[in-house]
């Protein structure tokens, strides 16, 4: 019992909350510290890549309003690749406020975790800005936004911290995450759609995890209707699985993080 409560007890209290705060506003100031741009940066590779994708791709789909369709999957995969890599970096990066401050090592990932929630929210306003400009309209649907980032965020804090403790261990999982996730960009329906492809391939497609957090927000902003409840679903049941995963891992090993960082 006093092992299923240590989560509750620690999420309420006041200093480490303060904490895991502070770390967060501290890596959103160093990221645009000396920057004229701001947060507009963070629209920039999107907007790269959206460009490439209307020149390559607009004139061999069907998919109605491609630059809006294309572009919410770009702003939201953006979101997931690099959210997950700030959280598996979260223990080495912070190394040595982990050796020298007695602060809970769970602070790093949950920090990262909020950090990258609240760029993308500061994203947003420039990203709502050109969907307008691309035809889109508000309605009833972007209150599902809400749930879809908070379970968004609880997927991307398991997983990253799953492989962030792995990686106090062996480096190699970096390494091994920078490389296979420009694979996991094609293998993910974001210059396509699932229906463009074989019958035969969908299968497959659907063992990406990346898919349903991608089309669940491709049918909040290009279709303008809330989630098929299989995709949140599946959404929330990662979600879970990761967490509970990626916590498990974390509290198993964090007593050898000190002598491996």
């Amino acid at each position: 019992m006093q092992k299923n409560n240590y989560l509750v007890r620690l999420t309420f209290d006041k200093g480490f909350r303060n904490a895991v705060l502070s770390l967060a506003i501290k890596t959103i100031k160093l990221r645009y510290k000396n920057s004229l741009l701001g947060v507009f940066w963070s629209m920039l590779n999107p907007i790269l890549f959206l460009i490439i994708l209307i020149i390559v791709f607009s004139n061999f789909t069907s998919i109605d309003n491609y630059a809006l369709y294309a572009l919410s999957g770009l702003v939201f995969w953006n979101f997931l690749s690099s959210s997950i890599l700030q959280v598996l970096t979260s223990f080495i990066d912070n190394s040595s406020i982990l050796k020298s401050i007695n602060l809970h090592p769970f602070s790093f990932p949950l920090s990262a975790t909020l950090a990258a929630l609240i760029n993308l929210l500061l994203t947003l306003i420039p990203f709502f800005v050109i969907m307008f400009f691309l035809g889109y309209q508000l309605n009833f649907s972007l209150l599902f936004l809400i749930p879809m980032l908070i379970v968004t965020s609880v997927f991307i804090l398991g997983f990253g911290m799953l492989l962030g403790t792995l990686n106090v261990f062996f480096r190699d999982i970096q390494l091994l995450w920078n490389t296979i996730i420009p694979a996991f960009f094609y293998f993910t329906p974001i210059a396509y759609t699932a229906d463009m492809l074989p019958e035969s391939s969908r299968g497959l497609l659907k063992l990406n995890p990346f898919y349903y957090f991608i089309e669940s927000f491709h049918a909040i902003f290009h279709q303008s209707k809330i989630p098929q409840m299989d995709d949140f679903l599946m959404c929330c049941g990662l979600a879970l699985v990761s967490f509970v995963l990626g916590y498990w891992v974390f509290r198993k090993y964090r007593k050898g993080f000190i002598s491996n960082i």
